[in-house]
């Protein structure tokens, strides 16, 4: 797939833009640093890409996308990512969730004479330095809102870099992690056409 699919690289000069009123004492949202001060990994991102097939015989529309990450970071590094994507209808979907096992297998054998691409599991763990030992992975979701046009896919676990703040709510600390937002929109949907969602930003935020 480091070959084959065409990617993004994520760099650390990008950057969230804005800031947020955590509460009425007026302190600004963090925001990540615009050079890395912990472990940061690289990731490599191919298209938002639909997928409709038959599940127990119900035709099921997935939404997927492959990657690559690679860690040069300097150390070894626990990857234990978080995928979630939001819609501007309001949805929040995690990763896999309402995804068969057999769609995940339908995927990955699309690609199988690429390099084998690694499950939600298989795909935890140590990642060595170097891209030798980069990883490719896939990312499905279900159930999402045919009536959105404008989606977010959040990715946790590419940073080691943390911020603490208090919660408006309860008062009580709670700890933000640097993530990647890639951030799409999809056409208006013409006769008979499917449109493809198209890449609009690239950005860090704390979340």
């Amino acid at each position: 797939m480091r070959r084959l699919i065409t990617t993004t690289l994520i760099t650390a000069a990008l950057v969230s833009a804005g800031t947020l009123s955590l509460a009425p004492s007026a302190r600004a949202f963090p925001t990540p640093s615009i050079v890395p001060v912990s472990w940061e990994l690289n990731f490599r991102h191919g298209d938002l890409q639909r997928l409709i097939t038959s599940v127990n015989g119900q035709s099921k529309t997935f939404w997927y996308m492959r990657y690559t990450v690679i860690n040069n970071s300097g150390k070894d590094v626990l990857f234990t990512p978080d995928f979630q994507l939001s819609t501007d209808t309001g949805q929040v979907q995690t990763a896999f969730k309402d995804v068969p096992n057999e769609v995940t297998n339908r995927i990955t054998a699309m690609y199988k004479s690429a390099t084998p691409l690694y499950g939600p599991n298989e795909i935890l763990g140590k990642l060595l330095q170097g891209e030798d030992n980069a990883k490719d992975g896939i990312i499905v979701f279900s159930n999402i809102d045919p009536a959105a046009r404008d989606y977010q896919v959040f990715i946790a676990g590419l940073s080691g870099e943390t911020a603490q703040v208090d919660n408006p709510v309860t008062h009580k600390p709670a700890v933000l992690q640097k993530t990647l937002i890639l951030d799409y929109t999809v056409p208006g949907e013409a006769i008979n056409i499917q449109p493809a969602p198209k890449l609009k930003a690239v950005k860090w935020v704390m979340k």
